[in-house]
């Protein structure tokens, strides 16, 4: 039986010239690619309240939390840090909501760049709410535009055997568009890839089925680079 994931949406808070005021949610396609490409079946979940998480996470076999706004600090015990980027509560409230649910089913989650850091935080870990002004020890650029999406720009360090060996290895480059980043790993949550400035690049609980990566897999696709698909069908064969 083909199996159905869920991917909380992100949405456009202001109006634009393309939408005017139509407030709509959205997924970018890239997501949608690469789990029809693993055989799966997306299911686009619009933002909710989050008591509606449950009959959400009821219609879905898994969950893939994908990138967007900043997590809000009031979940991490913080006030705004002075560069904090745009936040959305109701995305991070909904999301959060949607973490617990799913590990209260026993359901895969798997996470890429604010989707690390969502269920990081619903867990009870701290981020770093700006990389360049709170993290002393970086040496690599982590929001690495202008140059585009799809091209990979950094190296990886593995720090133990996971999920993600066979996908990767030490001479995978992977991209970067990312202020926030993962501090404190929640209880339960194992460290298993950095970049060499040691910023945390992938965690995983098997336990749990619990899975996410820093760097964008599917924008990696546009550019054909192998480790993108692999990895969505290494989560998508963790189901």
């Amino acid at each position: 039986m083909i199996k159905k994931i869920g991917i909380p949406s992100n949405n456009v808070l202001h109006a634009n010239p393309r939408f005017g005021t139509n407030y709509v949610d959205y997924v970018q396609k890239n997501y949608i690619d690469g789990l029809t490409n693993a055989g799966a079946l997306p299911v686009i979940l619009p933002i909710a309240q989050p008591e509606l998480a449950k009959a959400y996470v009821d219609i879905v076999d898994a969950l893939v939390f994908v990138g967007g706004q900043d997590v809000s600090p009031e979940y991490f015990g913080e006030e705004p840090h002075l560069k904090l980027a745009e936040i959305d509560r109701g995305r991070d409230a909904f999301e959060i909501a949607l973490v617990t649910e799913a590990i209260r089913q026993e359901k895969p989650i798997f996470g890429i760049c604010r989707g690390l850091q969502i269920i990081n935080v619903a867990l009870g870990g701290t981020l770093y709410q700006d990389l360049p002004s709170q993290y002393h020890a970086l040496t690599v650029k982590h929001d690495q535009y202008p140059t585009k999406w799809y091209m990979p720009t950094h190296h990886l360090v593995l720090k133990r055997q996971s999920w993600l060996n066979g996908v990767i290895n030490e001479e995978t480059l992977v991209n970067s568009f990312h202020h926030q980043a993962a501090k404190d790993l929640a209880t339960g949550l194992i460290l298993d890839v950095t970049s060499t400035d040691g910023v945390i690049e992938a965690f995983s609980d098997e336990k749990r089925r619990i899975y996410a990566v820093q760097w964008h897999p599917e924008m990696l696709l546009m550019g054909q680079v192998p480790e993108a698909q692999a990895l969505f069908n290494a989560f998508v064969d963790k189901i």
